[in-house]
């Protein structure tokens, strides 16, 4: 920010000046930044470019490349020096009879070992990335939750706000008939306290919400939530899918591919270990000099190592059981995710029928209930317990609204996850994907 400096002016007035206008700055920017909404499509694109567990990734690529290049390194060359027939005895005394040899050595592999290395750390890296899908999926399912939980929290705020203004029409009309000596103070006591009894709930759940907003704002490393609000609709279910067709998209879950990865993984291993059946030639080939008779010849040698196919049989064993037991795994995880998908489709479908039924049928029933009765309540028909009981059967059927809704939506976010694929494509926004 630039000082605007004004004729006459001290500098501590023109310091005073400068605070209090960064103040009302700085102020005007706060209020800006809270008085927004947020949709659930930005809290995952902040929560995707800004979470720090999906940092760990890049690095473990880092690390694997640098052990793709050792992998593809040749075995190394050794220079060597011996020296023989030195400060013996007799004729070996002295350096006159000394015998100097320089070599070069080093390893020919054999059985394309160098290539089964480097496919080992390829597998590896694809590995990684589909432990970063998996890590991603996991991520937007917390995020897709957490933005329910506020949805939640705005209808709990809004029913809680209702719930006052009922208890506060109740204490009126109960006033009403206290004044007029045909209802005891008592009635009109208990009914105040009501009023101030949903005002605390109001004041509890908003607190709520509060913390829910910042757990929200922290995915994606924000301290305190630069939202007031969230877009979307607790009682938007998403799209109705068949069983069947859902548990056709779990082929979409990068679990399966981690599965088919880790196996490619494991092949990868096996044809490594078996590189190692064929053993490696040690080769060197060097010079000696002979000091006693002034001359200097050429030197070589090789060795091979005997029975290296049976050393080698223990880790292709090795291999081989660990590559089966993924295929184990893997039916293990069939077995449990096509569960967990039925368990969460047939209660999802369960919620959407409760919360259907509440809205169309229940809800409004008692709404004529609590009109009628507050009428017959006026007429003296009704007594102020007949007045209350019609009052909090209306709130509690809202209240039963609220909670299969949320059930509804938070069961599509599990669904969501099991799947990788969207549901609630109404609270996101087009090309919104999970890798």
């Amino acid at each position: 920010m630039k000082l605007i400096y004004l004729d006459g002016q001290t500098p501590f007035l023109r310091l005073c000046l400068y605070v209090a206008f960064s103040l009302f700055i700085v102020s005007f920017q706060a209020h800006a930044a809270t008085n927004t909404t947020l949709t659930l499509a930005e809290a995952i694109k902040k929560t995707l470019n800004q979470n720090p567990s999906l940092n760990v990734f890049p690095v473990r690529e880092q690390g694997l490349q640098a052990e793709r290049e050792t992998a593809q390194l040749s075995p190394s060359y050794r220079v060597g020096a011996e020296l023989e027939n030195v400060a013996g005895t007799g004729q070996l005394s002295g350096t006159k009879s000394a015998e100097l040899t320089v070599s070069l050595s080093s390893v020919l592999e054999l059985g394309g070992k160098k290539q089964a290395r480097v496919d080992v750390v390829d597998q590896k890296l694809a590995l990684t990335q589909i432990k970063k899908q998996i890590a991603s999926l996991d991520l937007l399912s917390t995020v897709t939750k957490n933005y329910i939980q506020l949805l939640i929290d705005k209808q709990r705020i809004q029913l809680a706000k209702e719930e006052v203004s009922l208890a506060q029409a109740t204490a009126d009309e109960v006033n009403k008939r206290v004044r007029a000596a045909i209802a005891p103070k008592a009635d009109y006591a208990r009914a105040v306290a009501a009023v101030e009894q949903a005002r605390l709930n109001v004041s509890r759940v908003e607190q709520r919400m509060h913390a829910h907003k910042m757990a929200l704002a922290n995915l994606w490393g924000e301290m305190q939530p630069q939202f007031n609000n969230v877009a979307g609709s607790l009682f938007d279910y998403g799209s109705s899918r068949s069983f069947d067709s859902l548990f056709e998209m779990v082929k979409n879950n990068p679990s399966l591919a981690f599965f088919a990865a880790e196996t490619r993984l494991k092949e990868s291993e096996i044809r490594l270990a078996k590189t190692q059946q064929q053993a490696d030639i040690d080769w060197s080939v060097g010079i000696r000099r002979n000091a006693d008779i002034d001359e200097s010849a050429l030197v070589a040698g090789f060795s091979v190592p005997l029975f290296a196919e049976k050393r080698a049989e223990s880790a292709v064993k090795s291999a081989l059981a660990a590559r089966n037991e993924i295929m184990f795994r893997q039916q293990d995880f069939l077995l449990r995710i096509h569960t967990q998908l039925y368990q969460a489709y047939t209660a999802r479908e369960q919620a959407i029928s409760s919360a259907t039924t509440l809205r169309q049928s229940i809800i409004p029933q008692l709404t004529d209930a609590l009109t009628q009765t507050k009428t017959a309540y006026q007429r003296g028909l009704y007594s102020y317990l007949d007045f209350l009981t019609a009052r909090q059967e209306l709130l509690n059927a809202k209240r039963d609204l609220i909670e299969a809704s949320a059930d509804a939506l938070l069961l599509a976010a599990e669904i969501e996850q099991l799947t990788a694929e969207p549901l609630l494509i109404d609270q996101k926004t087009e090309g919104t994907s999970y890798e």
